[in-house]
């Protein structure tokens, strides 16, 4: 094998440099698939493609930096017709079927993107394998259903790929009682999706009321559009007929251009998965790792270090071996962090970006959907949270970040002698979340603007708690100018001198200049000091003092 790295081992990534350099003006001709053979093979060899998917990968990989890769565009770079290039179409498809590349279509035109997790996967020289999904419990099922409904939507998977990965979904998991249970009604493909589609905006978004409007992006065949529309309002499909669905009705009257689940459907094939938890998951769910914008963030230097020692320990390499040593030592093996200071000092952002390098998604939690007027509601919520949260950290891959967000409501101290039925259900959810804390496996991080009032219960159970203290003068400037490239480093340092502005600031003022760009031209140096001026005036500056925690 030709010798090409440090290793002296060539790599994908290196086969697929040589075979771009080779292919460029090639007319993708005989004599260029003979002069790229050996660095095609190592493609082909590794990844268990043919020679033409070999190429076109690397075409793909080659413009990865783009989300919207039209292949129109390899004609340019190869320097051949569009036509060669539809000819190859077909070895296309068989690179979306396999997850190398996401595809989105419109009436107009179709585009691809190389997802992040196949880029890491060749950086590391090996073949990029779908992560398994044998065996996932019901909540991880719907998570995923909640996933690839988006990605329809989105456009991003063909109707026919995606009832392809429904089928293996359900082949790989007759374990669960839904899929047994669903399959036992023996619905055709189309009818099944509309049902699981129902089923799905129940549990997910707590939403029992479909409308043409709701499903019109899932059917866009406009005759299996037309079809489903039809069927469901003259009750003519057959989940009518099996009595899966009715239409909804308001204040007895029946409304036919929407449907739900009736009660029998809805008891048997849901049970107990539609609860409270369905309303967590609707506005804050998963957020995926290759979807977190990169950023490059300014701390002072004792902030920096400790950041840089969570990130190293949050790798997932390193991460298993820590937690492998404390549980042979019987100790907890959970990482819950705390993340406290003045607003707008990057607590939020730096969670972010700390998922994104580690390679983790986010489960982001808003305290607020927690809350419920019904007795017992609440504490249920909690539950259910973390019930969801350690379903996902069981699952293959890299465990996912908890994230709680804005995190102070439920960090105060507990009530004591609580007698007032909003003091006893504060009191339960924290005391949940205290035990949730003892027992978690996984990552948690909390943020917050406030730790005075903070219960010692949950300062004792935080591992590593790190302070965002405001940026001083010379951490100001570098934001600066990382916010408008345009300032000169002395001007950046007299703004950072004249006003103590956290980061967050500093990036309003940075977007109302742009604004004022596009509106006006040029903003002018007075300009800019009268945003920073109003900034200053109506955020007000945070100078109380902060009882420090430690690390």
């Amino acid at each position: 094998m030709e010798k090409d790295n440090d290793n002296g081992i060539m790599t994908v990534l290196d086969a697929m440099e040589r075979i771009m350099e080779t292919g460029r003006g090639s007319g993708l001709s005989e004599e260029f698939f003979r002069n790229a053979d050996t660095w095609i093979k190592v493609v082909s060899q590794r990844l268990a493609l043919t020679p033409v998917q070999s190429v076109l990968l690397s075409a793909f990989m080659n413009s990865s930096a783009d989300n919207s890769i039209r292949v129109s565009d390899f004609a340019d770079y190869f320097g051949c017709s569009t036509l060669r290039i539809i000819k190859y179409m077909k070895d296309i498809d068989v690179l979306e079927e396999r997850k190398y590349i996401r595809c989105s279509s419109s009436r107009d035109h179709r585009t691809y993107r190389v997802p992040m997790e196949v880029v890491d996967a060749l950086k590391e020289d090996i073949p990029y394998v779908p992560k398994s999904l044998k065996g996932i419990t019901a909540d991880y099922f719907f998570g995923v259903l909640d996933d690839m409904f988006e990605s329809l939507d989105d456009d991003e998977i063909k109707y026919g790929t995606f009832k392809q990965e429904l089928s293996v979904i359900f082949d790989d998991n007759p374990q669960l009682d839904f899929v047994g249970a669903v399959r036992g009604y023996g619905l055709d493909e189309d009818d099944l999706v509309m049902l699981l589609f129902i089923c799905h905006r129940a549990v997910n978004e707590d939403d029992y009321s479909i409308s043409w409007y709701d499903y019109r992006n899932v059917f866009k065949d406009k005759h299996l559009a037309s079809y489903m529309k039809n069927t469901l309002r003259d009750g003519s499909n057959n989940l009518f007929i099996q009595g899966l669905i009715e239409h909804c009705t308001e204040d007895g009257v029946v409304d036919n251009t929407c449907v739900t689940l009736t009660d029998k459907a809805r008891n048997w094939l849901l049970g107990g998965l539609v609860s409270s938890t369905a309303r967590i998951r609707k506005d804050k769910n998963l957020l995926r790792h290759d979807r977190i914008t990169g950023r490059h963030l300014y701390y002072p230097k004792a902030v920096s270090r400790q950041i840089e020692e969570l990130t190293g320990l949050l790798m997932p390499e390193s991460f298993d071996k820590v937690c492998g040593r404390l549980a042979a030592k019987g100790m907890r093996r959970g990482f819950p962090c705390l993340f406290y200071g003045s607003p707008g000092t990057g607590k939020t952002e730096t969670a972010l970006q700390i998922a994104k390098a580690t390679g983790r998604d986010i489960f982001q939690v808003d305290v607020s959907q927690l809350r419920s007027k019904w007795v017992g509601e609440s504490e249920k919520n909690v539950k259910g949270l973390f019930e969801c949260y350690r379903s996902m950290v069981g699952q293959d891959g890299p465990a996912p970040i908890l994230l709680f967000n804005e995190a102070d409501a439920i960090l105060n101290k507990r009530k004591q002698g609580a007698e007032g039925g909003v003091d006893k259900m504060e009191n339960a959810l924290q005391n949940i979340i205290l035990q949730e804390m003892e027992s978690l496996e996984g990552i948690m991080i909390a943020t917050t603007n406030l730790t005075g009032n903070m219960d010692s219960a949950f300062e004792r159970r935080f591992l590593y708690k790190i302070e965002f203290e405001r940026p001083s003068s010379e951490v100001r400037a570098r934001i600066w100018q990382s916010m408008l490239p345009s300032l000169d480093e002395a001007t950046a340092m007299v703004l950072a001198e004249d006003y103590d502005l956290s980061g967050g600031q500093i990036e309003n003022i940075a977007r109302k200049v742009s604004v004022s760009e596009v509106l006006y031209g040029t903003v002018s140096a007075g300009r800019l000091r009268e945003f920073c001026d109003q900034e200053r005036l109506s955020s007000g500056t945070d100078v109380s003092p902060k009882r420090k925690i430690g690390f």
